[in-house]
């Protein structure tokens, strides 16, 4: 029990970060970022006691601007690409979202929409192109 007084902040720290770790696998696959804010979170919460989470979380940080250029290269053929997926997407939610015979339906439909936006958004840097817009 004396272990326990005396790492009582420690244990806190490391529990709600392996939780944060687990909410990030949980919630992955939903559209958004959803996982990924929750890696970082639970990355940050383990690094203040854990040297391993630490080293892991700045070599994300460093590399994962490289991911999104890996995946939507300046090449117009990939543009393109992406751009007919897009539309097939959409086209798709919409066949979808006119039967709606049933709420998988539905909810596969609004998953293929925001997967369908994001790849929109992240092709020909679209989404760089808006920021200077927005207040973000």
């Amino acid at each position: 029990m004396d272990f326990i007084k005396r790492n009582a902040k420690r244990i806190a720290t490391d529990s709600a970060g392996y939780l944060l770790l687990v909410a990030a696998l949980l919630t992955g696959w939903l559209p958004g970022p959803g996982g990924i804010p929750l890696a970082l979170a639970g990355l940050g919460l383990l690094s203040i006691n854990n040297e391993w989470a630490k080293r892991l979380r700045e070599w994300l940080i460093q590399r994962g601007g490289r991911v999104v250029k890996v995946l939507f290269p300046n090449n117009p053929y990939v543009q393109w690409f992406y751009d007919v997926l897009v539309v097939l997407l959409l086209v798709l939610v919409g066949i979808m979202a006119e039967q709606h015979n049933a709420i998988w339906q539905i909810s596969l439909a609004i998953f293929a929409f925001c997967i369908a936006l994001l790849i929109a958004l992240m092709n020909r840097d679209r989404l760089e192109r808006l920021k200077p817009r927005s207040k973000l």
